[in-house]
């Protein structure tokens, strides 16, 4: 198992594209829970709620059993357009099989509720923070950060990634 990830791990690597680089983009100062949004998180009833360190343990510890696929992304970034479909279609073809979180880290609230008001999305939308950010190393965005069924992670790197990838990964986080 350990090799096949190590795999996994060196091919998505290798085929990730270029990302969006320079800062995530959100301060200490504007975290805190968006209020408006096509989609709503389904465990607060609220739209865009705040995931710092603590609400991603919580999150994974509730949503145990499953792996949890994070996706760090911003409304200005162009490569982070290019994924959403890709995250939409893993959504709706193995959302069964893996949790998905689209992590915000834009540097106002009112900028991805503007974006989510012309662009909903079908995956799960939180709004972040640059600590949540600094913990997992994202230094371009989108990032990808990958915990296994226990809430370990197990992956992070920048890139686009095709949906035919994540899907084949959801495979394997599942055997």
């Amino acid at each position: 198992m350990k090799k096949m990830l190590l795999i996994i791990v060196l091919s998505l690597g290798l085929l990730a594209l270029t990302a969006c680089s320079g800062e995530t983009g959100n301060d200490a100062k504007t975290g805190g829970a968006a209020t408006a949004s096509s989609h709503t998180a389904e465990s607060t009833g609220e739209a865009f709620p705040y995931m710092g360190q603590a609400e991603l343990d919580q999150y994974l510890e509730a949503n145990a059993g499953k792996p949890t696929m994070l996706f760090f992304w911003a409304t200005w970034c162009p490569s982070c357009k290019q994924q959403i479909p890709e995250l939409e279609t893993l959504q709706k073809n193995k959302g069964e099989q893996v949790n998905l979180v689209a992590l915000s880290v834009d540097e106002s609230k009112g900028a991805l509720e503007r974006y989510m008001a012309k662009h909903p999305m079908e995956v799960p939308v939180y709004w972040g923070n640059q600590d949540l950010a600094r913990k997992f190393k994202v230094e371009a965005i989108p990032t990808l950060v990958i915990f296994d069924k226990t809430g370990k992670q197990i992956f992070s790197q920048a890139g686009v990634f095709p949906g035919s990838m994540l899907g084949a990964m959801v495979d394997k986080l599942n055997q």
